[in-house]
Order: structure tokens, then sequence, then C-alpha cells
């Protein structure tokens, strides 16, 4: 008896299937594959990573999502329940994850020029303490008392195209020494990531780094100690050398001023272990950690970056080292087009409407998806080597 092709049916997300093919050629499934009965770790990760592309890191909105087009890549006949899809988090690797994020951010790299830079920053994430409502740990937020507690997420971001180059989610007490990494080519970082223990760190493994420097009372003395001319040029928003820093030597402090003449803040300290640059070029290089702060508030907004899943550490490490997996992605996927970097990086928001947000209809038959879009101009092919499955996308 001859087989009945199915109906078309439609769905909402004819866009994906370029993206989940560019996941695929990192071959990132040597860090995302583990065995397990059930839902397979590489189908949970294309549902982990659509939610944080839809702007969610919450499991229990795969239930609203109802897309049917998903369930065929991943070749089931509807979606896992939000329990299931929660469940799959004790059967990843926080630590290979984490490694799959470093993967992605060096695939950027094959597609710009120049050193690469690192903004680091945190971002206080608070979680209500299950059963340790009345504990008190450093690192608490909110305004809730003393019951909410919090973590750390530490993000490494790369200061030219915003990419996420690493990440760690630790408990709010944890020293910001033991977060810094040893294989940048450069860090920036506010003062909060500033100690003798860091800095010495840095020393020793020979990064070239900027930190912003406390103003203790030995630095104001040097401040009030300025010439004139050199005031007047750190009104105006310039920058000028301090001297060697009072914990190492070979370090060299500089001050840098307000870039409005109106802010009456500042003038800030910076230590560095780049003796030779001129302070205007420190400035300028030490200004781009506003990357840092622009991932993080796009994060938040973009793919629910302040949202826990558990009360556990391990379960809330995959579920951030996904949405973050996604945005290195999603940047990685925009550069890969243009094969360079593009001239505007889309936010979250706008990449969702132009690379996974779209309508049209697909049939299946078998292991092959036909997908129609109304705008497509040509027949293309993807092969999804994590699922099993074809997705041929008609013109």
């Amino acid at each position: 008896m001859a087989s009945v092709p199915a109906s078309p049916r439609p769905t909402s997300l004819a866009a994906l299937p370029a993206l989940l093919a560019y996941t695929h050629q990192l071959s990132l499934e040597g860090h995302l594959h583990r065995s397990k009965r059930g839902l397979s770790t590489l189908a949970a990760s294309l549902l982990w990573l659509c939610l944080a592309w839809r702007g969610s890191g919450r499991p229990y909105h795969l239930a609203q999502l109802d897309e049917p087009f998903l369930a065929a890549i991943i070749g089931r006949h509807r979606l896992p329940t939000p329990r299931s899809l929660y469940r799959s988090l004790a059967s990843f690797s926080a630590h290979a994850l984490r490694q799959a994020v470093q993967d992605a951010s060096l695939a950027t790299l094959s597609h710009r020029t120049g050193k690469v830079w690192v903004a680091v920053d945190t971002q206080q994430i608070p979680y209500w303490g299950r059963g340790k409502l009345i504990q008190f740990q450093k690192g608490w937020s909110g305004s809730h008392s003393r019951r909410l507690r919090g973590y750390r997420v530490l993000l490494a971001v790369d200061t030219d195209t915003g990419a996420i180059i690493t990440f760690l989610l630790v408990r709010g007490k944890t020293r910001d020494g033991r977060l810094l990494g040893t294989h940048l080519a450069g860090i920036v970082a506010d003062c909060g990531f500033t100690s003798k223990r860091s800095v010495a760190a840095l020393v020793a493994s020979k990064v070239p780094f900027i930190l912003g420097f406390a103003r203790s009372t030995p630095i104001r003395a040097r401040l009030a100690a300025l010439s004139p001319q050199q005031r007047r040029w750190l009104k105006n928003g310039g920058a000028v050398r301090l001297g060697t820093c009072p914990w190492d030597s070979r370090l060299r402090l500089f001050a840098l001023g307000a870039r409005s003449p109106t802010d009456k803040r500042g003038p800030w300290v910076y230590v560095t272990s780049l003796r030779s640059a001129g302070p205007h070029w420190l400035a300028q290089t030490y200004r781009q950690r506003w990357r840092a702060e622009q991932a993080i508030e796009e994060c938040k907004n973009g793919h629910d970056l302040d949202h826990l899943v558990s009360y556990r550490l391990h379960p809330n490490r995959i579920a951030i080292g996904f949405r973050l997996l996604a945005r290195t992605l999603a940047i990685g996927f925009q550069m890969a087009q243009v094969q360079g970097r593009p001239d505007h990086i889309r936010e979250p928001r706008a990449f969702r409407a132009r690379h996974v947000e779209a309508l049209g209809t697909f049939a299946q038959t078998g292991r092959e998806i036909v997908l129609y879009r109304p705008t497509a101009d040509q027949e293309r092919h993807y092969n999804l080597s994590w699922t099993g499955c074809s997705i041929r996308a008609a013109a």
C-alpha cells in the first residue's frame, strides 16, 4: 500500500535550520553527549538552546512553545515535558559545557583580526536558599533581608564582539582571585577584581591587564600632588601617569578623568602591567570594558540570565551555561554569514526576529523534513547530525 504523504503543518521557527546547521558545524557534541535513557542529551541541548534563543531559560516555558517543527527535529512526535527537560540538566558536565562555550568563542576568531582583549565582570543572581532562610552569606542581594542569598556569575567577554569567552557560576562568597583565567591575551576589569592575590596571579601568568585600583590614602596623596596642568588634563577627560604600584614595582598606575566636564566623579585610578604603553592608549583600551556590561544587560533581557531553575548549584550552572552558549553561537553565526565582523551585531531580540522566528510550513517523511518558506529564494539542505535528521528548505 502506497504511503500517504504527510500534510504540511505550520511553524513559527522556519528560520532556525541555518542556525542549527552552524551549531552542528562546530563539533560541540563531544562536550554535550552523555549516555542516558529517554531524551538524549544532544536533543535536550537543542531544546535548551532554542529556549535561550527565544528569550527564556525556564524549562516550563517549553510547554508554552508548542512547536511541532522542533519536536520533528529531535525525532519525537511531541516535545518532552518541562519536568523531563529539567531532569536532563543532571546528565551534563559543567566543565564540558564551559569548554563548549570556549570552543564556540574560538570559532569566531577565524572571522576577525587583531589581539583579543577580554573584559571581566560579574553579575549577582539572587535565589532563595531552601531550608536556610536565616543564613547569611557574602553575596546576598535583594530587598528580602537576609533570606535571599546569591550566586555570582563571572563572564569573560570579548571587548570587540561581545562573545562570551568563558564563564563561571559560583556561590557569592567565592573569592575573585580564583576566577581569573590564565590563557587570555589581555584583561580589563574594575576594582572589584583587584586584590594582591589576583594581581600576583596575573603577573605570574604574564597576561597583560588593566584593573581598577582603590583610591586609598597614599593614592589620594598622589592625586593631590598633581600639577595644575595635570589636573586640567584630567578634568577634560584625559589620563596621566601616577608612578609605580605600591604592591609591585613592575606595575604602573595611571589616573583617568571623567569623559564629560559636568561629571564630578573621579578621577579613577588603574593599575597595569603594560609599562611602555601611554596613558591615552591605556584609557582607550580600558573603556572597552563597557562591552561586558552590555553583554550582561543583553543576557538579562534577552536570555533570562537572572532566572535560576533549582536550589542546587549544578543544575543552575548548566542552565545558565546554555544561555551563554546560545549568545556566543548567535554572534558567531552572524560573523560566519559575512566572513568577518558585521558592522552591527544584533542584540538577542533583534537576532531572534531575524534568524530564529519566521513563518512557514513543513512536512516530514521519515527522517527528512521538507520546509517551505514564502521568502525562500533557493533550495538548501541542512544535515543535523545531533538528531540524525535532515532538513530540505524548498524554494
